[in-house]
């Protein structure tokens, strides 16, 4: 019989490179459900709440998820499946450790533990449009749409989110920003901007990165994300 849809289980074998998964421990891992992040740069809350040692197994992880235990970006979050990604922000509450997702340099998920709670996030603009009545919303990268005042914010620039979900400051992205590479063969490498390259009908956008040891490269502008 004809598979209707998308499967609702990951084999081990096909889970992406980000999630560090072993891929021959186990035949199957969770699939992060969609939204949000994208299933190559996502993994889910009950694969965290395992890798981080909060739970020791994936039945474990499941009762703490439906107890409110986890907060993701200041919010409890109830589905086991919930995707993580760059930049968000979980809290263990019984525990009270906190935890911020990024990505390593072999373009796997780096979860790092904080000191205190969980802090505001950096984000990056990929849309801005408007809606009705003529309100300008922007889209971030971890699938946020928000309505903002501000007219000069543009796409690629980053922000800073609390956890109300209120804009405390922008970073845009120009000459002597520093940045993070995000995607690509440079992935997870950090540096300053020395020029944009604009895009045209024949070429995409792309930015020369120089790095703290004097080392230069380029990589399309899409890859990077201004962190300063």
């Amino acid at each position: 019989m004809a598979n209707k849809g998308n499967s609702r289980h990951m084999k081990s074998l096909a889970s992406p490179k980000y999630m560090q998964v072993h891929r021959k421990e186990q035949r199957y891992t969770a699939k992060p459900k969609a939204g949000r992040h994208t299933l190559q740069k996502s993994m889910t809350l009950i694969s965290f709440a395992k890798r981080v040692g909060a739970a020791q197994s994936g039945s474990e992880a499941t009762k703490m998820i439906k107890r409110r235990e986890l907060q993701v970006n200041g919010r409890s979050v109830k589905e086991p499946n919930y995707p993580l990604g760059l930049n968000d922000m979980v809290d263990v509450v019984p525990s009270k450790a906190a935890y911020s997702v990024g990505i390593n340099e072999r373009g796997q998920v780096d979860l790092k533990e904080l000191k205190g709670q969980t802090e505001d996030r950096l984000c990056k603009i990929v849309q801005k449009y408007k809606a009705k009545k003529g309100a300008l919303m922007i889209r971030l990268h971890d699938g946020t749409v928000m309505r903002t005042q501000n007219k000069e914010l543009r796409v690629n620039d980053s922000v800073v989110v609390d956890k109300k979900g209120n804009v405390k400051r922008v970073l845009p992205l120009k000459q002597g920003s520093k940045c993070m590479v995000i995607e690509g063969v440079h992935v997870g490498s950090v540096g300053t901007i020395k020029g944009i390259k604009p895009g045209s009908a024949n070429a995409v956008a792309s930015v020369a990165i120089a790095q703290g040891d004097g080392k230069e490269f380029e990589t399309l502008l899409r890859n990077i994300m201004a962190v300063e």
